[in-house]
């Protein structure tokens, strides 16, 4: 499945279009419908940012789907004014995404919007996914498929980008 192309914008306002822009070989992006859901999201962060440190062609970010159709997000999707947000700083690889939720939903195939949704992409593509909170089981997994993915690329580059069969 294809990673749907979506507008954005990082947290310094800059505008992004997905997945175009996702830097990394393998992108982790966890994806969250309300700010309720933050501490699902403080879940994964920590460990992704110890697999951007170990891993070269990795990297990770939160998307926020926001729901608003017109590019304008309410200051308290930004971090506006509220009091909560004043205590909350966005994440420096947070994306604001705001476009129509249910199609977004759609699109990826996702139930609803009562949980956050993890998936593993390359290329564009949509490679695994998971929901909720990080366990120790998913975590797992997905350090094997980089380093998998890592030791494929190694052994790639030994071979000399040739594929075994190719007689040339």
């Amino acid at each position: 499945m294809r990673f749907p192309s979506v507008p954005g914008r990082d947290t310094d306002g800059q505008r992004v279009k997905l997945p175009d822009d996702f830097e990394g070989d393998q992108t982790l992006v966890v994806i969250s419908f309300h700010a309720r859901q933050q501490s699902l999201v403080d879940s994964w962060r920590g460990f992704a940012n110890d697999l951007e440190d170990e891993y070269d062609h990795f990297s990770y970010y939160e998307l926020f789907v926001s729901g608003s159709r017109s590019g304008m997000l309410p200051p308290t999707a930004t971090g506006g004014l509220s009091p909560a947000n004043a205590r909350r700083k966005l994440h420096d690889r947070t994306v604001l995404v705001p476009v129509d939720k249910s199609a977004f939903r759609r699109r990826l195939g996702l139930l609803g919007e009562q949980t956050i949704y993890a998936f593993l992409i390359e290329d564009g593509e949509v490679v695994r996914q998971a929901a909720g909170v990080l366990t120790p089981k998913t975590a797992e997994a997905l350090e094997s498929l980089l380093a998998e993915w890592s030791h494929a690329q190694s052994r790639w580059s030994e071979l000399g980008g040739e594929t075994a069969d190719s007689d040339d």
